[in-house]
Formats: C-alpha cells, sequence, structure tokens
C-alpha cells in the first residue's frame, strides 16, 4: 500500500514567493539525507549507476521509440527539457531558468524544467505546472552550503514523463550527481545531451573545501563531465577562455548565449515609496549588495572594504539583501556598525524597491558566470559596481552604466565608492547619466532576446544532430 500524506507533509518547505504547488508525485523509497562530508561523496558514484542499470530495459525502449521519432522528425518542432538539482531554493540559476522556461511556454516553445525535490518533501512535486521537482533517492548537504544539496532523484518519473511526450534535447546546468544521473539516461535513450557552465564549481571548491584532494577531483570529474555533454554553452567571454584553458573544451565546442530577465519586474518608478527606510535606511547614499550571503561571493572582502570606509567617512550606507550561511557571522562582524542594515530574502515589489531606492549597486563576486542581480539593478536604474572578472563586467563594459574595479585591490574600490558618494552630492548631472544608461543597458538582456536565442541555437544543433 502506498504511503498516504497530508498536504502539510508533502509540501513542508516555507512556500518560495512566485512558486504555487499543483501537484505532487507518489512516493518513492529514499536513503535518508546525509550531511556533508568528503568521504560521503564516494556514495554517489555507486548510486548513479545503479540508478542506471535498474532502469536500462527502460531507457532501451525509450531508445527505440526514439530513433523512429528522429528519423522523421521536423526540427522546428522540438522538445527541450532543462535540468538543474538546485530548483528547490531561491537562487539564480532557479530563478533564471524559471523565468526563462515560462516565458518560453508562454510563447509556445516546447520546454520542461526538472531538478530534484528538497529532503524535507517525503514527494517529489511538480510546481506551476512544468517545473517538475524529481522525488529524490539520495541527497546530502553541500560542501559549504547550509541550505543546499546534492542530490540524485528518481529518473523513472522522468522517463514516464519522456515516453508520452518525447524529450529531444536536454540541457544539463550544472555538474551535480543528479544531471550525471540524468545525463547518462538521455546518451543511453538517444537523446541529445549539451550543458550550460552556470556555476564556477572549480572557484567555489578551493573557497569553501579545504581537502586538496577534492579540489583535484572535482576537477577531473568536471573535465570528463563537459567532454561527454559538448557542446558547452557559455554566458560571457571570461568563462568562455575558462572552458577552452582550464576544462579543454575546444572552443568550436563552446556556443554563447544570451540571458534573460524579467524586466518588467524592475524599475527606477519603484523608487522613493519608503521601503528602504522599512529596513532602517536613512538619507545616506545608499549602496546595495543583493545575492546569497556567503564567502565565494567576496563578502569578506566587501566587509573589510566597508570597515576601511567608515574609517574616514559617514556619509554612506549598506543594505544587505539576500540570506546565506554566512549571514548569522556577518550580522555579528557589523553589530557596532548602524549604517549597514540586513533585510534577509526578499522578492516582488519590496525586492524592486531595494533595487530602486539603492544609488549604487555594488557587487564584489569574481565566481559569477552572468549576475542575474546586475541586471535587476541596472533595470531598476541603479549603477552598478562589480570586479574584472566572471560575467558582470561584460554587462556594465563601455556602456557608461557603472564601474568595473581590479578584483581584490582595496584601494581601488575605496577611491571608486568615496567618488560615487562626492558623485552623488556633488555632481547630479554626471549621476543622472548614469542612471539613464543604466536603464537603456538592461533592455539588451530581455526574456524574448534569450528565448530566441536559445531556441535558434537549439533548433539549428537538433537539424544537424538528427539530419536524416
Amino acid at each position: 500500500m502506498k504511503q498516504k500524506f497530508t498536504p502539510a507533509e508533502l509540501d513542508s518547505r516555507e512556500p518560495i514567493f512566485g512558486r504555487t504547488v499543483t501537484s505532487t508525485f507518489p512516493h518513492y523509497f529514499a536513503f535518508p539525507h546525509q550531511k556533508p562530508g568528503n568521504i560521503r561523496t564516494c556514495m554517489i558514484p555507486p548510486i548513479v549507476l545503479w540508478q542506471i542499470i535498474r532502469n536500462l530495459p527502460e531507457l532501451l525502449r525509450l531508445r527505440h521509440a526514439m530513433k523512429k521519432r528522429h528519423a522523421a522528425m521536423d526540427p522546428q518542432n522540438i522538445r527541450i527539457a532543462f535540468y538543474s538539482d538546485n530548483l528547490d531554493e531561491v537562487n539564480g540559476i532557479a530563478n533564471n531558468l524559471r523565468n526563462v522556461v515560462g516565458y518560453m511556454r508562454a510563447q509556445g516553445y516546447k520546454a520542461v524544467l526538472a531538478g530534484s525535490a528538497f529532503h524535507t518533501r517525503p514527494c517529489g512535486i511538480i510546481e506551476n505546472g512544468y517545473t517538475m521537482l524529481l522525488p529524490r533517492i539520495f541527497s546530502m548537504q553541500q560542501l559549504g552550503y547550509a541550505n543546499s544539496e546534492l542530490a540524485i532523484p528518481h529518473v523513472r518519473p522522468l522517463l514516464r514523463f519522456m515516453k508520452r511526450y518525447p524529450i529531444d534535447l536536454v540541457e544539463l546546468e550544472t555538474p551535480s550527481p543528479g544531471a550525471w544521473a540524468i545525463g547518462i539516461c538521455a546518451k543511453i535513450a538517444g537523446i541529445k545531451v549539451i550543458s550550460h557552465y552556470r556555476t564556477d564549481v572549480p572557484t567555489y571548491t578551493k573557497m569553501l573545501v579545504k581537502a586538496k584532494w577534492m579540489h583535484v577531483y572535482v576537477l577531473q570529474l568536471m573535465r570528463i563531465f563537459y567532454q561527454f555533454t559538448r557542446p558547452v554553452v557559455s554566458p560571457c567571454e571570461d568563462y568562455k577562455k575558462i572552458l577552452i584553458r582550464d576544462i579543454h573544451i575546444p572552443e568550436k565546442d563552446v556556443q554563447i548565449l544570451p540571458r534573460g530577465i524579467p524586466l518588467e519586474k524592475f524599475s527606477p518608478e519603484h523608487r522613493g515609496k519608503g521601503v528602504w527606510e522599512k529596513f532602517g535606511g536613512t538619507g545616506k547614499v545608499r549602496f546595495v549588495f543583493v545575492g546569497r550571503i556567503s564567502k565565494e561571493k567576496d563578502i569578506p572582502f566587501l566587509e573589510n572594504l566597508w570597515f576601511e570606509l567608515r574609517k574616514k567617512n559617514h556619509d554612506a550606507e549598506l543594505m544587505f539583501v539576500g540570506d546565506g550561511w554566512y549571514l548569522e557571522e556577518l550580522r555579528g562582524h557589523f553589530k557596532d556598525c548602524p549604517e549597514v542594515h540586513f533585510t534577509g530574502n526578499q522578492a516582488g515589489d519590496t525586492l524592486a524597491s531595494l533595487y530602486a531606492d539603492a544609488d549604487f549597486f555594488i557587487f564584489p563576486s569574481a565566481t559569477d558566470t552572468f549576475g542575474n542581480v546586475v541586471v535587476e539593478a541596472l533595470a531598476s536604474g541603479t549603477p552598478a559596481i562589480v570586479t574584472d572578472r566572471g560575467g558582470p563586467q561584460d554587462i556594465v563594459r563601455d556602456k557608461g552604466c557603472g564601474f568595473i574595479l581590479p578584483y581584490g585591490e582595496t584601494d581601488r574600490w575605496l577611491a571608486c565608492i568615496e567618488d560615487c558618494i562626492r558623485m552623488k552630492a556633488e555632481r547630479a548631472a554626471e549621476y543622472e547619466s548614469l542612471r539613464t544608461h543604466a536603464f537603456s543597458r538592461s533592455k539588451d538582456y530581455t526574456l524574448e532576446r534569450a528565448a530566441k536565442g536559445q531556441w535558434k541555437f537549439f533548433t539549428s544543433l537538433c537539424s544537424r544532430v538528427y539530419k536524416k
């Protein structure tokens, strides 16, 4: 007899803004959730292999059906599946995928989004009618992250979906255990598999994991993963170079594709509605950071930078918007700094107003492959200060909408912030020009542009792969 659950048990996670549970999967067996640990990661390959062997008969039947489909398919009438483990939380990858895939479906593109349900759910769920959070078979807390998981989902529910609604292309968003399982299964079923380099995993590993053997282990796994999931999509030129140099992907197999966000959610018109003051803000020059509060976002650098600034300048304040494992420690460090404020996770009009109320967006991260939050700030009319590493610099460069500063150089960052404070107070025309250019630049990152660019690439690739 199948175990029954109450609605509360089926959806035990706190509600996430904009996400509605529309149905649930049956209950599947799952190993107990594991604590983080280097040795525990060795459990992952055998479970992935077991998933593949267990479903091999179904995969071979699916391969036979897909071979017939591809022999007669129309490349303009394809169905795409995006897979990313950590959809059941708030992060840039999850937000971007939900926005783009939701837009694609609204425009008639056949796209579906899949991930793994968080370990607190006894069943997998479907959100908003198209996002499948598959029931997990294994999960462990991700090293260095308190609220994120490495997970392996049951692949059988997805195979049943693919039997009814055949998938022609699978895009894997991160080199996670679940992506390995889904990718290998798709390969066996004769479905083209590609990947998207959305996360700078090697750098994260070096920053968050002490064991050096793990750095080598992760890098080697990534090289294998991205070799068998070519072509690889890169969101910017900087990471295209990294893929070629460090991951050893041939240049011909790296494709830069546009990203987009729902720009209509952000606007300079949200400015001045009292939301900033609600979280303790005043009339000083306002700087805001939005994102995960964790060390890989280079929060310690921003911390030290602010302590240097406040030694001689008391005309600015800083707002941290977001949550993360480093938040409580950061609060403690700033306990005697009344000009530093924390809002926790925010969304909707509140988030839009915090962006718009800020005078400058400050983002010291050197590990972001794109930077959704940078575009969101620009769409709010807020100039951005970013590093010369990663994707954010491509958004700001030569557009008169912010500043690109050398990574980790405190003196250069301090001089820039002090000049921004003077600009806001003394050079109104120059500052308003920055705001105007920021808003204008954001228009290059519409969901329409991103969806059309990606779908054109997908149809072209399927046409080559499945040519008659």
